[in-house]
């Protein structure tokens, strides 16, 4: 049987409708294949210019993002992230020789210090601010911010997701072709994916599953600055922003009201801002695989991002990232879901043992 919560999206249907989500961020908005091309094409634009290539990153990350860097020939400085509210643990210090500050709003919730981001733009310092979790987000651009860079496709079903935002002038560097079986591929599996619910066989989860990491792993050797496709720019154009903001708000809270925490349960934002619209409910856990397996038997799909990136060295140098890494659980709550799915997560939550 297929999962009662999480899982992969559908095909999202193309609106007649508009949104602004994207409205006043940048003089230069772009569509990209992902959120990884979008990134590195924004860095292709920076190194320009930039004779030292050093980035200060944040330690809890996912690997792809590193990888976007290191492509665009640049060497890697690792800050600490708290796990309170994952906030960035700057160190003025760590400054001296840097060229581009990454940043992250994570999971829709923004905690960084504007100071430092302040000394940076005063050092020269390019800020590239990663908003996969956050476009959605009232504060989730951060105004310090160069470039804005992330994928839209962890919110809805989309082939491509990639945005790059410049936000003063317009890129220079020239767009890439989308890569023609990377699409085919994305497309086939959120048919699948259909399937799989229209049909409530799993096996077409199953295929739908082979065929997304086939495709994941081939553009993790092959990403470049792939543009995307025209059916996928629709969709970012005209889906309708402020309903998908307003249910996983909605959801959010629903799980926040109904759950009871314990040493198996604890959410990383425990309480929903007014700026914030969330992309999972994440929560730490002291037995981190047995929440998962009872979980999974109450149908319910959860995800870790993200394992350890092998860039990362010298761990005992960021405790922090580290206990983030091994505690930290994700459920979707998104605009698919109704109240009374996120009453059941909030109870099978309070469960866990």
């Amino acid at each position: 049987m297929t999962s009662r919560i999480g899982g992969m999206f559908c095909m999202e249907r193309i609106s007649k409708g508009s949104n602004t989500f994207l409205e006043n961020k940048g003089d230069d908005v772009r569509f990209y294949m992902s959120g990884r091309c979008a990134l590195y094409a924004c860095l292709c634009e920076i190194r320009t210019l930039d004779t030292k290539k050093i980035a200060y990153v944040p330690a809890y990350t996912c690997e792809t993002v590193l990888a976007s860097y290191e492509k665009a020939g640049y060497s890697l400085r690792f800050y600490d992230v708290d796990e309170y509210l994952l906030t960035p643990l700057f160190k003025d210090t760590d400054l001296q020789g840097v060229s581009v500050l990454g940043l992250s709003a994570y999971y829709g919730f923004s905690s960084y210090s504007r100071s430092i981001l302040q000394k940076c733009r005063q050092m020269g310092i390019t800020i590239l601010q990663d908003i996969t979790h956050s476009p959605f987000s009232l504060d989730g651009y951060c105004p310090e911010a160069d470039f804005y860079a992330g994928s839209i496709r962890k919110w809805m079903g989309i082939a491509c997701g990639g945005v790059a935002i410049k936000r003063e002038g317009k890129f220079e560097i020239p767009i890439d072709p989308p890569d023609q079986d990377h699409l085919k591929g994305r497309y086939e599996a959120m048919a699948f994916r259909a399937k799989a619910l229209l049909t409530k066989d799993s096996c077409y989860d199953q295929k739908a599953y082979e065929v997304f990491w086939k495709t994941e792993m081939q553009l993790r050797q092959s990403f470049a600055k792939q543009g995307s496709d025209e059916r996928s720019a629709e969709i970012l154009n005209h889906f309708n922003a402020e309903g998908l903001v307003a249910i996983r708000r909605r959801n959010y809270q629903t799980v926040l009201d109904t759950l009871k925490e314990s040493k198996q349960c604890r959410a990383v934002f425990p309480v929903l801002g007014e700026n914030s619209c969330p992309s999972h409910f994440c929560f730490y856990s002291e037995d981190r695989e047995r929440a998962q397996r009872q979980l999974e038997e109450m149908g319910i799909k959860s995800t870790v991002y993200w394992p350890l990136p092998p860039q990362l060295k010298n761990l005992e140098a960021f405790p922090h990232s580290l206990y983030i890494y091994d505690h930290i659980v994700s459920v979707q709550i998104d605009q698919r879901y109704g109240v009374t799915d996120m009453e059941y997560l909030g109870k099978s939550l309070s469960q866990l043992t």
